[in-house]
């Protein structure tokens, strides 16, 4: 038989995709009011849902009124397509709201812009701890992966504090729920197992998969968050890997559920400007606008996300602080992932995770 072959070459096909995820940001994005005589234009690609809702809000709106720069707003995209879009040399997006593991990937494909860390003033970079002023990406927000649980089955007292406690059945019997393939909990398990935090990565992956069959029947997965959510809501499970946001919401509908934040790793985002971006300048500008403290703390009320610039914090209840990762009353009981780890080790986990699903 013979093999159907594609009527364009291989750089051709590469620019013919990415002209199509150009055209479908193009089509998603949505233009903030720019205010009188434009000073050019500047493209934002987030990750929709209530946080970009809150993003368009509180940080793109008011530079597009406050500079005069046209912001336009894109959602829907992952690391492929976005690898597509800037090696294809046809980069639309100025701005990209994105992951640390994904911008470890990126940059060590030379596909991001330096940032020019002398645009960004000093009452900005204060409060920034130094291992977060990277080359190519300016850190925003973090977000934390947190157990939470029933506190009538585990009330005070007799609260699970660790992740040896997640493991431990006989002691601390019930459910437990976590998303699986797209992101297997291997480093609860390796804390699990060893839970000085500082010794976390790298992680022995063998040992790690091994802990999380040994939970069997009693560890439900799901496909998302929203379900692990549920889970915990319904009283599937009693205790969840989750996100430290996905709990405010059940904590705020006075539903029974605590969070543990011991041994919880934390998670930056970052705003990275893609190699080629048609409007650098601007999105210098929009840096060096965004990055005041007063504004990134805008977001945490309404994203239970906390900010990564420390200062930031003297603009933020005390009753929202203490539900966000970096509060000062918490931060000293989690650590940050290890962004190159979890990149270089991420298509390993995968092929683990899809091994032990089939068995």
């Amino acid at each position: 038989m013979r093999q159907h072959r594609s009527p364009l070459p291989g750089y051709a096909r590469t620019a013919a995709v990415a002209a199509c995820l150009l055209m479908m940001f193009t089509v998603k994005a949505t233009a903030a009011d720019p205010a009188p005589g434009s000073a050019g234009s500047l493209v934002i690609l987030s990750l929709g849902g209530k946080y970009q809702e809150a993003q368009s809000q509180y940080w793109f709106k008011p530079f597009a009124q406050a500079s005069g720069v046209e912001v336009k707003e894109g959602a829907g995209y992952n690391y492929a397509k976005l690898k597509i879009m800037i090696q294809s040399g046809n980069v639309e997006a100025d701005i990209i709201d994105v992951s640390a593991d994904t911008v470890t990937a990126l940059a060590k494909d030379g596909l991001l812009e330096k940032i020019d860390w002398s645009a960004i003033p000093a009452e900005c970079q204060s409060g920034i701890p130094a291992d977060m002023k990277w080359d190519s990406a300016f850190p925003t927000i973090q977000w934390a992966m947190v157990m939470a649980y029933n506190n009538q089955k585990f009330p005070a007292g007799k609260a699970p504090q660790s992740w040896a406690d997640f493991w431990n059945t006989r002691d601390f019997p019930g459910k437990r729920s976590s998303i699986g393939a797209t992101r297997p909990p291997v480093e609860q398990a390796a804390l699990a197992i060893n839970g000085d935090m500082s010794k976390l990565y790298p992680i022995d992956l063998d040992s790690a998969f091994a802990k999380l069959k040994s939970l069997g029947p009693d560890m439900v997965y799901a496909e998302g968050y929203a379900q692990v959510a549920q889970n915990l809501a319904s009283g599937e499970a009693d205790m969840v890997i989750i996100p430290n946001g996905r709990i405010t919401p059940l904590l705020a509908s006075g539903l029974p559920v605590s969070i543990n934040w011991h041994q919880h790793l934390n998670f930056p985002s970052f705003f990275a400007i893609p190699k080629g971006a048609a409007h650098r300048e601007n999105a210098m500008r929009f840096l060096a606008w965004v990055c005041r403290p007063q504004t990134l703390a805008r977001l945490a009320e309404p994203t239970n996300y906390g900010p990564i610039n420390r200062d930031a914090y003297r603009y933020i209840s005390p009753e929202v602080a203490k539900l966000l990762p970096g509060n000062p009353q918490t931060a000293a009981l989690g650590r940050m992932a290890d962004a190159q780890w979890l990149s270089d080790a991420r298509p390993e986990i995968a092929r683990r995770w899809a091994r032990m699903s089939l068995r």
